[in-house]
C-alpha cells in the first residue's frame, strides 16, 4: 500500500506539483496562525504529543516515515528523506515560539546541563565522533546525525516545559499510541504489538503509561471525573501490557505501581533512606528480571504468559562482551557492530550465534549495546548520569509536589530494568526520547532553590506539604 501511493505521488508530476502548492499554501496559513501567542504555544504542544506519539518509530503510514531513524537508513529513497524536509517546516511554523527559547532558555538550559550531569552532555557527542573509528564510517555518520537531531529536539521538549504541562504531553502521547493501535488492530490478541515493531517495545510504553496514569490518579486528579478518567486509562494501558503477553513488562508494570503507591512515604525519609530504598528496590527488580530470564520454562511461560524472545540472551551475552573486549576504549561506533548484512565476517557479530542458530542483530542489553557502540568509556559517562539523575531524581523527591517529582522516579526505575533485557538506552526510540527529557529536566529544577522549584513561569505551586493537605 505505501509503494503505491510512493509511486502515485512521485510518479505524477502533476500531482506532485498540486501537493506541494497545497503545502505550502497550508504553511503560510499556520505560519500566520501560530504567530499568535496562544494558538502557538498549541500548536507547540500538539507537535510535542505528535512526537512523543511517532518516537517509538511507529509503523502506521505515513507517522513512520517522519522519524529521525529515516535519516539512518540506506536506501536513501525519497521518502526516507522525509526528516529533512518535516522538521525544518516545524521550525519554521513555530519560529517564534523557537526564536523566544534561544533568547530566553537556551543558554541558560545548556549551561545547567554541563554543570550539573556533564556525564550525559560528553556522551551525547560520542554518537557523532564515533565515526572515526567505526568500521562501517558512513552508516555511522548517518546514524550519528540522525541521533543528534533525534536528541536536540528531545532537549528542547524537556526544557521548554515544566513537569505538569509534560505529564499531561506524555501521557496522552502514549495514550493516542495505544488507543490508534486499537482501532488500526481491533483484534487484540496474544502478543500484540499495535503499531509497533515489537510487542516487547509495545508492552513497555503501556507500562510506562499505565504508571503515568496511576500517579496522576493518585496525585494529581482534583475532581471525580478527573479520578475516573485517569483510572479508565491506567487500566486501558495495564489490559494493552498484558495483551503484548510479555512477563517481563508485566513485571515492570506491577514494580512500578508499588514504586507510585510508596512515593509519598519515601518523600518523607531523609535524602539517604530514600535513595537506598529506591536503588534497593530497582536492584531487586533487576534480580526478579535475570530469575525470570534463567527460569523462562518454569515461571515465565508457565506463570506470567510466554516471552520466547528472552530465550538465548544469557547466551549470547557472553559473546557479545568478549567482542566489545576486542575494542574496549572505543567500541565500533554508533550502529557499526551488528553489520553482519554488510560487511559480514569484518564484524565480530557475524560469528555470535546461539545453540539453535540464532544470530542477534541487537544486544538487548542497554549497557552492552553502549558499550558495543562507545566502549568502556561511553559506559562509565552513561552510568555516572544515570546515578547522577537518580541523587537528583531522589532529591526533587522533598522540594517539589509528588505529581511532578514521581514522574522522573517511574522513568528511572523503569529505565534501569528495562534495559536489563532490551538495548533501549542505546536505541533512538521512546527510551532514549525520555531519558534526554528527564536529564533536562532535573538539572534545570536541581539548580533552583526548592520555594522557585514549587513556581512555574510565574504561577505558585503548592509545597509537598501543601500539597498532601489539600488532598485532604
Amino acid at each position: 500500500m505505501a509503494r503505491m501511493i510512493r509511486e502515485l505521488i512521485f510518479g505524477n508530476n502533476l500531482l506532485l506539483g498540486l501537493l506541494v502548492s497545497v503545502a505550502l499554501i497550508s504553511t503560510l496559513v499556520i505560519f500566520q496562525l501560530a504567530a499568535n501567542k496562544k494558538l502557538g504555544l498549541l500548536w507547540e504542544k500538539w507537535f510535542a504529543v505528535f512526537y512523543i506519539f511517532i518516537s517509538p518509530r511507529v509503523t502506521l503510514v505515513p507517522f513512520n516515515y517522519l522519524h529521525f531513524a529515516n535519516l539512518a537508513t540506506i536506501d536513501g529513497s525519497n521518502v526516507s528523506q522525509l526528516p529533512w524536509f518535516f522538521y525544518p517546516w516545524v521550525i519554521f511554523v513555530l519560529s517564534g515560539r523557537f526564536i523566544s527559547f534561544f533568547k530566553n532558555q537556551f543558554v541558560e538550559a545548556i549551561s545547567f546541563l554541563v554543570l550539573r550531569n556533564p556525564g550525559f552532555s560528553v556522551y551525547c557527542l560520542l554518537p557523532i565522533t564515533s565515526t572515526l573509528w567505526s568500521l562501517v564510517p558512513d552508516t555511522t555518520l548517518k546514524a550519528g546525525i540522525a541521533f543528534t537531531g533525534f536528541t536536540i529536539f528531545s532537549f528542547y521538549v524537556g526544557a521548554r516545559y515544566e513537569w505538569p504541562e509534560l505529564s499531561v504531553l506524555l501521557r496522552w502521547g502514549y495514550t493516542f499510541m495505544g488507543i490508534v493501535s486499537v482501532l488500526v488492530h481491533p483484534n487484540v490478541g496474544k502478543e500484540f504489538e499495535g503499531i509497533t515493531i515489537h510487542k516487547n517495545l509495545f508492552g513497555s510504553l503501556m507500562v510506562v503509561s499505565t504508571a503515568l496514569w496511576y500517579l496522576h490518579y493518585s496525585q494529581s486528579a482534583k475532581t471525580p471525573k478527573e479520578r475516573w478518567i485517569a483510572l479508565a486509562f491506567m487500566l486501558f494501558s495495564f489490559y494493552l501490557v498484558r495483551a503484548s503477553s510479555s512477563g517481563g513488562c508485566l513485571v515492570n508494570s506491577l514494580m512500578l505501581i508499588v514504586v507510585v503507591s510508596s512515593l509519598s512515604f519515601l518523600s518523607r525519609l531523609k535524602f539517604q533512606w530514600a535513595f537506598t530504598c529506591i536503588v534497593g528496590f530497582t536492584v531487586l527488580g533487576i534480580i526478579a528480571s535475570v530469575y525470570i530470564i534463567d527460569n523462562l520454562e518454569s515461571i515465565v511461560v508457565g506463570g506470567l504468559g510466554k516471552d520466547l524472545t528472552l530465550t538465548g540472551r544469557t547466551e549470547f551475552w557472553p559473546q557479545l562482551i568478549d567482542a566489545a573486549n576486542q575494542r574496549p576504549w572505543f567500541g565500533y561506533g554508533l550502529d557499526g557492530f551488528f553489520q553482519q548484512e554488510e560487511i559480514g565476517a569484518q564484524t565480530p557479530a557475524y560469528f555470535i550465534y546461539t545453540h539453535n542458530g540464532f544470530n542477534p542483530k541487537t544486544a538487548h542489553n542497554g549497557a552492552i549495546s553502549i558499550l558495543l557502540s562507545f566502549g568502556y568509556p561511553g559506559l562509565v559517562l552513561i552510568l555516572a548520569s544515570l546515578f547522577t539523575n537518580l541523587i537528583l531524581a531522589v532529591r526533587q523527591l522533598s522540594r517539589s509536589p509528588l505529581s511532578q517529582s514521581g514522574i522522573p522516579i517511574i522513568y528511572l526505575v523503569f529505565t534501569i530494568m528495562n534495559n536489563i533485557t532490551e538495548g533501549s538506552l542505546g536505541e533512538m526510540g521512546n527510551a532514549w526520547f525520555a531519558y534526554v527529557l528527564l536529564t533536562v529536566r532535573l538539572c534545570i529544577d536541581s539548580s533552583k532553590s526548592p520555594s522557585s522549584n514549587r513556581r512555574i513561569y510565574g504561577r505558585d505551586l503548592p509545597s509537598p506539604s501543601e500539597s498532601r493537605l489539600n488532598s485532604h
